[in-house]
Formats: structure tokens, C-alpha cells, sequence
């Protein structure tokens, strides 16, 4: 690539993620250096928003997870190199931050919103809606009857690529909105993110979900569910699910059930995966191996790989892999996991 113009590499670093930066960084020459100067100097800002005015500014280095929290650091750093957005909004509250903070950083591959009110107003949906480089949306409460009406404009407006929820938002009309994602083709990835130690079971949208892709199969193809934080109620109802067993409290792993239930893939077919849902991509610091759900015959046969961490807390990795056929084969270790993860094909 001799004679290529430095700023046609400059450019190339821009653009590039987190992990194509991490893979470019091993390069020699001109392009390994700024990928490497990039990956290094790449930021996240993170902004609360309560009342219409802001509460709280910090920004996170990527690589090293370095925060800073004064108005004079964050400033200095170059606005280039600050790659993702997160605003939380505290209410629905009217308010002219967020707009702000997009014109401020306006280099960001993805603006990100945390929603905690169970209410939103029109004006940041149609802010949102009005984003190309919308990434993230998440709601950590059921939404009332009026957001899930303006929120509606980025469902039927297909604005949505990636969604995250909390279990106590999992519920009526607002766990329906996700299955509606879930049919667009555009849409991409669901998660389901737990904070805190399961307590009485509440909310079952791991089983529902499930089930529903039981129904709508053909629509989900290709598509994520995954699971993060404590996972031991969402590994129970993905385990009711695969037993056909009726919802209950949580009990004791049946592995031997599971084991009769599912098999591992075998390397043709992990190597096939990637192959076609080379998109759909997770990896976590120790990855069981790739299992795989069927049921149904024929044309209506459809399938679920599931793969989970098996990493330990305390245990120290240098990288992230991908879950494959040589990832670990413990079956124990499900309902202990924090990253759980089901695709569906």
C-alpha cells in the first residue's frame, strides 16, 4: 500500500470499530501506528439528564477503562476520538441537552439513550427518530400507554437496530413492542440486562420470548437475544423452554435434560455459522462451546445455538474469543453466567 496518502489511512482509523481497530493495531507500517493511536485514545461520553439540565458528565477511555470526570479533562480531549454517546434520561422532562451533546460530539459512531422514566416526551423522539447514527436504545421501566404511543414512530419507522431492556420492563405492551422489533429486518440484537440478584420471579420474558419465536420462527432468522448481568432466572427459563417444562419457581439444572435436549455443534457447522451470521458475533473471556436447539420437521425445522461465559469472577484473560466448537462443555456453568446468548436460525 505504498504511496496511499496518510490521510486516506487517517480516514480508514475514523471509521473503523473498536474491535476491526484491535485487529488493524498488529498491522506494520503507517495504518497498524494510527489504528493503534486510536484504539488507545477512543473515548465514551456519558451524560445524566434530570429536570432538563445536566447532573452528571464523565467520559471513559475504551481501552483502558480510565474515567474522567472534570469539565477541563474531557474538554481536552479531541472530539474525533470520541466514538459513543450515552445520555440518561432521569425523567421526560423537556430538554435541549441531548441535542446539544450531539452537536458538541459530532464524530460519534452511535448516539446511545438510557430511558429510566416509564414516560418520554415527542420531542426527543423525534430527535431520536431524526438520527443516523442512532445506536442503542434502553428502558429499564414499562413504558405507559403514551410513551409506547410516541415511542411507536421508531418502531414503525424501523429506526431501531438494537434494543435493551430490564426484566420490570419486560411486561404488556411494552414486552410486545420488542416482539414487533424482533420481525423487522433491519433489527438486529435484544437484550435483556440484569442488575441485580434475581429475587421472586415477576416477569418471564426469556420464556415468552422463546415462545414466541416457537410461532414466528421465519421472522427471527438470524436475530440475538442475549442475556447479561445475573443470569439465573433467564438460564432457568431458557431451560423450561428447551424441556418444555411448565413455568415455576427456580430449581435445581437438570443437565442431564439439557444434555439430551441440545447438542454441540460440531466444527463444520461453528464454521459455518460464522460464515453466515458473520454479523451475529459475541465473544466472552471463556466460551462454552456452541450448543444447538431443533425442533419442528421438515420446512417448519428450526433451530437456537446457544453459547454462554464460563468465565469466573477473578479469573484474568488477555482477550475475548468467540464461543466454537473447543470452547468449554460444562453445562453446570450456565446458570452462573453472566453474558447468556441465543441466536436464532
Amino acid at each position: 500500500m505504498d504511496g496511499v496518502p496518510f490521510a486516506f489511512y487517517e480516514h480508514l482509523t475514523e471509521i473503523q470499530t473498536m474491535r476491526g481497530l484491535s485487529t488493524v493495531r498488529q498491522l506494520s507500517g503507517t495504518y497498524g501506528e494510527l489504528a493503534f493511536q486510536a484504539l488507545t485514545h477512543s473515548t465514551e461520553f456519558v451524560c445524566t439528564v434530570r429536570d432538563g439540565t445536566h447532573k452528571v458528565e464523565e467520559l471513559r477511555y475504551m481501552a483502558s477503562g480510565r474515567w474522567v470526570k472534570t469539565s477541563e479533562e474531557i474538554d481536552a480531549v479531541r472530539k474525533k476520538f470520541v466514538r459513543q454517546v450515552w445520555i440518561f434520561l432521569k425523567d421526560a422532562k423537556t430538554e435541549s441537552v441531548s441535542r446539544e451533546i450531539i452537536r458538541r460530539f459530532p464524530y460519534a459512531h452511535g448516539y446511545n439513550f438510557v430511558l429510566e422514566s416509564s414516560s418520554i416526551n415527542e420531542a426527543w423522539v423525534n430527535l431520536a427518530f431524526s438520527l443516523r447514527r442512532l445506536g442503542s436504545v434502553s428502558i429499564r421501566k414499562e413504558l405507559d400507554d403514551n410513551a409506547l404511543r410516541l415511542f411507536q414512530k421508531l418502531v414503525t419507522g424501523q429506526k431501531l437496530w438494537t434494543l435493551t431492556m430490564r426484566p420490570g420492563a419486560c411486561e404488556g405492551g411494552t414486552l410486545e413492542m420488542a416482539k414487533s422489533l424482533l420481525c423487522q429486518e433491519q433489527f438486529q440484537k435484544l437484550r435483556i440486562r440484569y442488575a441485580e440478584p434475581n429475587g421472586a420471579r415477576r416477569t418471564t420474558p426469556v420464556r415468552e420470548l422463546l415462545d414466541f419465536w416457537s410461532a414466528n420462527s421465519d421472522k427471527l432468522r438470524g436475530k440475538r437475544l442475549i442475556m447479561i448481568g445475573d443470569c439465573k432466572d433467564a438460564s432457568a427459563q431458557l431451560e423450561e423452554f428447551l424441556l418444555k417444562e411448565s413455568p415455576s419457581t427456580v430449581k435445581e439444572l437438570n443437565v442431564s435434560g439439557l444434555q439430551k435436549a441440545m447438542e454441540v455443534c460440531s466444527k463444520e457447522e461453528c464454521d459455518l455459522i460464522a460464515r453466515n451470521y458473520f454479523h451475529n458475533h459475541i465473544v466472552f473471556w471463556k466460551p462454552s462451546c456452541v450448543y444447538k436447539y431443533e425442533e419442528g420437521e421438515g420446512e417448519e425445522e428450526r433451530r437456537l445455538y446457544i453459547s454462554f461465559d464460563c468465565h469466573k469472577e477473578g479469573q484474568m484473560f488477555e482477550q475475548c474469543r468467540r464461543a466454537s466448537h473447543e470452547g468449554h462443555k460444562d453445562l453446570f456453568l450456565m446458570r452462573d453466567t453472566t453474558s447468556l446468548y441465543v441466536m436464532f436460525a
